[in-house]
Parts: C-alpha cells; sequence; structure tokens
C-alpha cells in the first residue's frame, strides 16, 4: 500500500514535469513565431489536444508586416552601361569641301599659228647710228653749237662756238682742232675748216674756248663735229693723220 503511493506520487510527478515541458517548448514555438512575423505571416499553431468535449481555439492570425519600400542604390561600374536607344544612320550624304584650289591650266601656253600664204614684209625700223667715242688723251668737248646768225646756204657763213676741256691736270700736245663736215655719211676733209693748234700747239690745264665759222660749197644734207688731230700739223691738214671727235654730230640742211 505504501509502495503503491510511491509509485502514484513518481507518476504524478512525471506528468508535472511533462506538462512543464510542454509549456515551455509552446511557449519557445510562440516566441519564434513571434520573432519571423516581420517578414511573413505566423504559421497556425497545432494545439493536440486529447479527445474531450472542450473545442480548440486557435490562436488570432498575425497581420502581415508591411515593409518599407525598398531603396535601390546604383553602384558605379568601369562599363558604361549600352546605350537604350540605336542611333539612326544619318539622312544626309557627306559634301566634299568647296575650298579644295581647282588646278588652272596656264594661259602661257604656246599656240602655234601657221603662217599665212603672203608673206608680211618687215616694216622699215630706222637703225640709230653708233654711238661714237668721245675725247682723246683727256681732251673733251663740254660745249658745241651753231649761233642763231649761221647760214644754211651754199657758201653760207655757219657760226659755230666751243669750249674744250682739258680733264688731264697737265698740259696735252696737238696739232689741229677744228670743224669736220659729213655729206652722206661721209667725211668730207677737203672741206674741214681748221680752227685752233699748230706744230707745237698745248692744251692748258683750263681748257680752250673759241668761235668759228664754215663754209660749204654744195647743198645737201650735212651733220657737223669738234675734231682734234695729234700727228703734226701739216700730216693732219693734209689728211694723214687720224681725227678723234670731241663732240656729238650736229644736222643741218643747206639749200
Amino acid at each position: 500500500m505504501g509502495l503503491n503511493n510511491l509509485t502514484k506520487g513518481l507518476l504524478i510527478g512525471v506528468a508535472v514535469l511533462l506538462i512543464l515541458a510542454l509549456g515551455i517548448a509552446a511557449w519557445a514555438l510562440l516566441s519564434d513565431s513571434a520573432a519571423k512575423s516581420d517578414t511573413a505571416m505566423a504559421e497556425p499553431t497545432v494545439i493536440v489536444a486529447a479527445a474531450t468535449d472542450v473545442p480548440v481555439v486557435a490562436p488570432p492570425a498575425v497581420e502581415e508586416a508591411t515593409l518599407p519600400p525598398a531603396i535601390i542604390v546604383a553602384l558605379p561600374s568601369d562599363t558604361p552601361p549600352p546605350p537604350t536607344e540605336t542611333p539612326l544612320p544619318p539622312t544626309e550624304t557627306a559634301v566634299p569641301p568647296t575650298d579644295e584650289p581647282t588646278a588652272i591650266p596656264p594661259t602661257n601656253t604656246a599656240v602655234f599659228i601657221p603662217p599665212t600664204s603672203t608673206p608680211i614684209p618687215p616694216t622699215a625700223t630706222a637703225v640709230p647710228p653708233t654711238a661714237v667715242p668721245l675725247g682723246a688723251r683727256g681732251l673733251i668737248a663740254s660745249k658745241f653749237l651753231l649761233q642763231d646768225r649761221s647760214s644754211y646756204t651754199v657758201n653760207g657763213r655757219i657760226w659755230f662756238e666751243f669750249t674744250v676741256s682739258n680733264t688731264t691736270g697737265g698740259e696735252v700736245p696737238y696739232n689741229a682742232i677744228g670743224v669736220m663736215p659729213k655729206k652722206d655719211g661721209t667725211d668730207r676733209q677737203d672741206w674741214y675748216q681748221q680752227t685752233y693748234g699748230g706744230p707745237n700747239a698745248t692744251l692748258k690745264t683750263g681748257g680752250l674756248s673759241w668761235e668759228d665759222n664754215i663754209q660749204l660749197p654744195e647743198s645737201g644734207n650735212y651733220t657737223l663735229r669738234l675734231v682734234v688731230c695729234f700727228d703734226g700739223f701739216d700730216n693732219c691738214l693734209n689728211g694723214g693723220g687720224t681725227w678723234y671727235s670731241l663732240s656729238n654730230e650736229i644736222p643741218i640742211t643747206i639749200n
């Protein structure tokens, strides 16, 4: 009898401990379900009870937690995102530049012109006379002109005046200075007019100024110029010497 009471006491203790363990387990499950209610609805707890007349009441449903709106932060990337739009091909045709230089053919291209059947005679071009060197041995005429009182008729007196300069700085010996007439391109020494000089004449450093006249026995076109000769007085007058021009020629016409 005492043993049965002990056994009953032990069984009752075990039952109490079992009920206590079940209560702790149920409390832990409820705590875990409350923790998970932030993301999902709490699953209904199934309570197994013995078949009794007491109805089983399900715990109230836990409302679904409202989550805050998600914030999406785009992190930078080394590779740029591809374009969302497809570029359209150009609708205009490229126009070449208009400022390129255009090659211009030369304008001085030689053009061949065939000769005509009728030759063109050359035009007569007056050829100027060859310039005669003026002066000799430092002597030169700085002036030679015809005076207004001259008479340009046959045997008329043609008056002239001249100045001969000595550019040497010393005396220059000479023999004859005068006027040489030229008719039709030829000197006429037979009509030469001796004006100054002699066998032992010398021209001083100051030069010489003089005037004289010449007479021409024939009509025609002439030129007159001042000349000098150094080859002996008689030899010069007789045509054996060389005459040097001291001035330019002056054209005249004798009527």
